[in-house]
C-alpha cells in the first residue's frame, strides 16, 4: 500500500507540472534539512525539488492571493534561517508579500504599510531576502514604484533606500564618444580632443597602454565638461611603437589607438 501511495504521488505532481512552466526559481544552502532547497514556482503554484524522489512536490497555497479562484504567484526568493517554523520562503502574491509557515502549511502576508501605490493597489515587483546572522531574523527587500523598500519587523512596515548615486536614464551615454589625437603619428607632445554630450560635468581618466597592454601613463581631470575638450599629451619619454588611449568618464569607456615616432 505504501508504495502505491508514493507513486501515486509523483505522478500527480508531475501531471500538474506537465501543463505548467517553472517561471522562476530560488536557491538557498539548507543544511538544516534534507530537502533540496530549490523553490519554483508557476503562475498559480509553489514547488521545491525532491532529491529523494527526484520530482517537484508542491506546496500547500493557503493564504495566498487568488483572481477568480486562481491563486496568483509572481515572485519568489527564499534563505536558510536556520529554523524550519516559518520557513524563509517569500513570494509575491499580486499586491502583497507571504511567508510559508511550515507547521501551520499556511501563507502569511506582511503588512503593506509604507510601500507606493498607484490608484490606491499596491506595486511590487523583484522580491530577495536572506538571513541576518548576528540579528537572527530576516532581511526582506522589495522593488515598489521607483525605490528599493526594506521590512522592518518591530515596526511591521516598509522603509524606502535613497536613490542617490543611480544615475537618472537622461544622463546616460547612449551616443557614442567622439575623440581624436593629433598630431597622429607623434613625435613628442600631441592633443586629444575629445568631445562630450552636452549635459556632462563629471570627471574623466585617460590612461595610456603600450600595445601588448603595459601601462604607461594616467591622466585625471576632475571636471570636465559638455562640448569639445582639449587635453595635451606628452610623449617625449615613450619609445617608438603603437599605443592606445582609453578615456573613462562616468557611464561611458572609449579607446583608441596612436602611433609614436623618433
Amino acid at each position: 500500500m505504501k508504495i502505491v501511495f508514493i507513486f501515486t504521488l509523483i505522478f500527480t505532481t508531475t501531471l500538474n507540472l506537465s501543463t505548467q512552466t517553472i517561471n522562476k526559481i530560488a536557491v538557498f544552502d539548507n543544511t538544516e534539512y534534507s530537502s533540496s532547497g530549490i523553490i519554483g514556482i508557476t503562475e498559480n503554484a509553489i514547488y521545491e525539488y525532491s532529491w529523494y524522489y527526484d520530482t517537484w512536490l508542491s506546496f500547500p497555497t493557503n493564504g495566498l492571493n487568488e483572481i477568480e479562484g486562481n491563486v496568483i504567484v509572481n515572485e519568489v526568493s527564499a534563505c536558510n534561517n536556520y529554523s524550519h517554523n516559518p520557513s524563509g520562503i517569500y513570494v509575491i502574491s499580486d499586491t502583497s508579500i507571504h511567508v510559508y509557515n511550515y507547521y501551520a502549511e499556511y501563507w502569511y502576508a506582511l503588512y503593506n504599510t509604507g510601500l507606493e501605490r498607484i490608484e490606491n493597489i499596491v506595486q511590487l515587483s523583484d522580491l530577495s531576502v536572506s538571513y541576518d546572522i548576528e540579528n537572527e531574523d530576516e532581511d526582506i527587500f522589495v522593488k515598489s514604484g521607483d525605490h528599493i523598500y526594506y521590512y522592518e519587523w518591530y515596526t511591521q512596515k516598509w522603509y524606502p533606500l535613497t536613490n542617490e548615486g543611480i544615475t537618472s536614464k537622461k544622463h546616460l551615454c547612449n551616443k557614442p564618444i567622439i575623440s581624436s589625437i593629433y598630431p597622429n603619428p607623434v613625435k613628442s607632445n600631441s592633443n586629444i580632443v575629445i568631445n562630450l554630450p552636452d549635459y556632462y560635468n563629471n570627471y574623466i581618466d585617460i590612461a595610456i597602454f603600450t600595445e601588448d597592454n603595459k601601462f604607461v601613463k594616467e591622466i585625471h581631470i576632475d571636471n570636465a565638461n559638455g562640448g569639445e575638450n582639449i587635453i595635451e599629451l606628452n610623449t617625449s619619454e615613450f619609445s617608438q611603437g603603437i599605443y592606445f588611449y582609453e578615456i573613462k568618464g562616468v557611464d561611458f569607456s572609449h579607446v583608441k589607438k596612436f602611433i609614436k615616432f623618433d
